[in-house]
């Protein structure tokens, strides 16, 4: 398994990424911050100090002569230089004693003024040394126009910076290699109980699909996951025990016909008979055909329901009306075996069904109360309507269902106690799990019950939006 395709590394890689960008975006933001910060940190005790000169200078009328008292005041100040503009060219007429001769005095004298009506500070380098620079333009009362220019040491400015970006761009890669070390470390210790999960998964296959992965005992996303599993690998279990008996019964159930077939041919090639003899052989085996054909399509019809390749189309139907077709088809046959076959509804009920499955699931219903019901006795198909439902209900007077068998009476091929039937009515064990499967496609409940007087009673509950 290639380490680059693995959750670990993924979750690592994203991880690793992302810290990057953050890191990435923070050290820009923090490197943007000090540079600001270092580059106008003098900007406030810079215009104090302007505003301060002009004040001094507007003392008197022109300030091209300064007084005694004037130029001491502004020998307090420090690091400023008075321009003023003679015949269009600029000249200093005032430079304190800490710019007088100073390589930043010529500088200043021809330093362009972007803006001639408001202040503007820039930034020098002269020699290596960092300055700020305040230009403040001002007119005195006799109308001469001029520049008070104020600068301040910023310091090594350029050192500082240039610290502050090798710091980011040694430790952030750093953070990130750190980083990436432990969350590889704590994404593998995080997924080692997937890594566990995955390989007795793997051991589990069809002859052991009863063992269950170990808990971890948390109430955790990996804890619910084994939870999971083993709920899944339960149904698995389950439904692969009740393949295990569907196959076995539908064997049974193929072996005995085929068994009779071949015996009733195997006797008739053996010796002569009359034809009265022929006859009875063949219609043994057209029975028996008869019956494999029955199951086969039943099998048939259920494996189709189980892919979902079996597609219901619901419209509404009158389901008394289809209950009423159902009974006179079963009259002859109910005569016949000297039971009574009665309907009853009193109106109209009207659901949302699929007339071709609704009649395959009373047939079945009423061919199984006939079934088991011996004779004399009767057999009742009725509708009707309460709670805002409809109930189709089917009831005979045989002799009930044993209550151990109630919840396993639609399952494949279930069959109750064999005393319970009648000996020329065998069946397949298909027809009630047909039955139970058309009612839930119809989104109704089916239920087998015993009637208090004797008698099996199976109901079958329209709800309202099915109607």
């Amino acid at each position: 398994m290639k380490t680059t395709g693995t959750l670990r590394f993924r979750l690592t890689a994203w991880y690793s990424l992302t810290l990057l960008a953050v890191l990435t975006v923070f050290g820009a933001m923090l490197y943007a911050v000090v540079h600001h910060h270092l580059l106008h940190h003098h900007d406030e005790p810079l215009r104090a100090s302007a505003y301060a000169i002009l004040k001094i200078i507007d003392e008197t009328e022109d300030c091209h002569i300064l007084t005694d008292r004037q130029v001491e005041q502004l020998g307090k100040i420090g690091k400023l230089a008075l321009i003023h503009e003679t015949q269009g060219e600029r000249r200093v007429f005032f430079d304190s004693p800490e710019l007088s001769g100073s390589p930043l005095e010529p500088v200043l004298t021809t330093l362009p003024l972007k803006n001639p009506s408001t202040a503007q500070f820039e930034a020098l380098e002269k020699d290596g040394a960092f300055w700020r620079v305040l230009s403040l333009p001002y007119q005195v009362r006799s109308g001469r126009k001029g520049i008070i220019r104020v600068v301040e040491d910023m310091g090594d400015i350029r050192e500082t910076l240039e610290a502050l970006r090798l710091g980011l761009l040694i430790l952030a890669p750093l953070g990130v290699l750190v980083s990436s070390l432990g969350g590889y470390w704590l994404a593998g210790k995080a997924l080692a109980p997937m890594e566990r999960i995955t390989i007795m998964a793997q051991e589990i296959e069809a002859s052991s699909l009863h063992r269950r992965l170990t808990h971890p005992g948390k109430d955790s996303e990996i804890g619910r996951l084994v939870e999971t599993l083993n709920r899944m690998f339960s149904r698995l279990d389950s439904s692969f025990e009740s393949m295990k008996r569907f196959t076995a019964d539908a064997s049974h159930e193929l072996r005995s016909p085929l068994a009779t077939v071949r015996n009733a041919i195997d006797i008739t090639l053996k010796r002569h008979h009359t034809p009265e003899e022929h006859e009875a052989t063949l219609k043994t085996i057209g029975a028996e055909v008869d019956r494999l054909s029955s199951t086969v399509e039943d099998l048939l019809l259920l494996a189709r329901a189980d892919s979902g390749r079996l597609v219901v189309h619901l419209e509404p139907v009158r389901l008394d009306q289809i209950l009423e077709a159902q009974v006179d088809a079963f009259l002859e046959q109910a005569e016949s075996s000297g039971l009574h076959l009665s309907l009853r509804y009193s109106e109209a009920a009207i659901i949302l069904g699929n007339e071709r499955w609704l009649h395959l699931m009373i047939g079945n219903l009423i061919g199984n109360a006939l079934k088991f019901t011996p004779a004399p006795g009767e057999v009742i198909a009725q509708t009707h309507q309460a709670d805002g439902s409809i109930y189709l209900i089917i009831e005979d007077s045989g002799p009930g269902i044993p209550p151990e068998d109630l919840e396993k009476i639609f399952d494949r091929f279930y069959r109750s106690d064999p005393a319970r039937s009648q000996a020329t009515a065998p069946g397949t064990g298909l027809g009630l799990a047909i039955a139970a499967w058309v009612s839930s496609v119809h989104g109704a409940e089916i239920r087998a019950s015993n009637r208090a007087k004797g008698g099996a009673r199976f109901t079958v509950r329209f709800h309202p939006h099915s109607a």
